[in-house]
């Protein structure tokens, strides 16, 4: 499974190329020992991959391999458009459905890798090597300062395609338990595109996005709903504190789970509906401030607008204009029926946080749950 043409001469470049092809039994072993996620994950795509409308532009999935822009293509099918750095000059036809591409020298990517290392305390990047004849995929996992090796994980059945045997770089990959290593001059020297995900390449760049306990605790929205620490647990290295707002005690609850460097990692406002009926323009307006307050800086626009159209039900009018609208036309319609309970859930996912809304019962009473997982 061998690339196409010079780079400088084609459109695309296959990864998924080896050396030599092992037997069918190689293989079928290797599929056995797969966890049952990935067979589900796998068979999902095959029927999606073969559709007419799909043929060509996703990767075959009994073909020879994907070319960079179906590789990035596949993780846009799950929800995320990571950074493809990319080191080798492609045509801009070749790579136009890349929304987030940057043009790196190899240096450069391995350095950026080094970096999400030092920021993140692991990589967990998809990258594409090539030697000039063979282009394959392998996931690094991590970054080791002291002896200069990247650690990574190669679906490859046998010895790594990295490995001195398998490649024509040079590039001597070392065993490391079930995984492999390579120095940082050897990555370089083969390194053709790796996959960055938002809130890492956001690390890189030098763009904040944590929310801090202590910050949230002196912000606007705390001292406004006036939340009030009622419990508190650690577990794993998270810190569990549970609010409760002002007078209403158990009705509306606010449970925030941090780190031990203090960074926010999950927040769950928890409303009584029979209180929100009672108290409804009071429920939109903790509702509307919890996903404002709580939304990561970079994605700060997109959940202030869900933000202001929840507010926007205060309006009658415009409430009543809504109950007719399907929860499928939008984000913000979908968040504004889960609110109201005209819809069991909805969610919306963006680079650095997922908020989702369901209804559902807790301590024998029916609850509007809106939660942030934030990365």
């Amino acid at each position: 499974m061998k690339p196409e043409q010079e780079a400088s001469n084609q459109t695309s470049i296959l990864f998924g190329g080896v050396p030599s092809i092992p037997s069918p039994e190689i293989f079928e072993n290797a599929r056995k020992h797969q966890p049952e996620w990935y067979k589900v994950l796998h068979a999902a795509y095959e029927q999606f991959a073969t559709r007419p409308e799909n043929v060509g532009v996703y990767a075959d999935p009994k073909g020879k391999g994907a070319t960079v822009e179906q590789v990035w293509l596949v993780f846009s099918l799950l929800g995320v458009e990571p950074y493809c750095l990319l080191a080798y000059p492609l045509p801009e036809e070749s790579v136009k459905k890349i929304t987030r591409l940057v043009k790196y020298t190899a240096r450069e990517i391995v350095e950026a890798l080094k970096s999400v290392q030092r920021s993140m305390g692991e990589v967990n990047a998809s990258t594409l090597h090539y030697d000039g004849h063979t282009g394959h995929c392998i996931r690094i996992t991590a970054y080791d300062a002291a002896h200069d090796r990247f650690i990574y994980h190669d679906p490859w059945p046998l010895k790594s395609l990295l490995c001195a045997e398998n490649n024509m770089a040079g590039v001597e990959a070392q065993p490391e338990g079930t995984r492999w290593s390579v120095t940082a001059t050897e990555l370089e020297r083969v390194v053709f595109a790796s996959f960055v995900f938002p809130h890492m390449w956001a690390t890189v760049q030098g763009i904040p996005f944590d929310l801090m306990f202590d910050v949230w605790r002196e912000s606007s929205f705390a001292k406004h709903f006036h939340f009030r620490q009622t419990a508190e647990g650690a577990e794993g290295g998270v810190t569990r504190r549970t609010f409760s707002a002002g007078p209403f005690k158990t009705d509306v609850t606010l449970v925030l789970d941090s780190r031990d460097s203090g960074k926010i990692v999950r927040a769950v406002l928890l409303l009584n509906k029979e209180w929100m009926k009672k108290n409804m323009l009071l429920a939109l307006d903790v509702g509307k401030s919890f996903i404002a307050a709580l939304a990561p800086e970079p994605d700060k626009g997109r959940y202030v607008g869900i933000s202001e159209t929840l507010w926007s039900m205060r309006d009658p009018n415009v409430a009543m204009a809504f109950r007719d609208r399907s929860p499928e036309e939008s984000d913000e319609v979908g968040v504004v029926h889960a609110f109201m309970g005209s819809v069991g859930e909805a969610s919306v996912r963006t680079d650095f946080a997922t908020l989702s809304l369901k209804n559902l019962s807790h301590d024998q009473a029916l609850v509007q749950k809106v939660a942030f997982t934030l990365l």
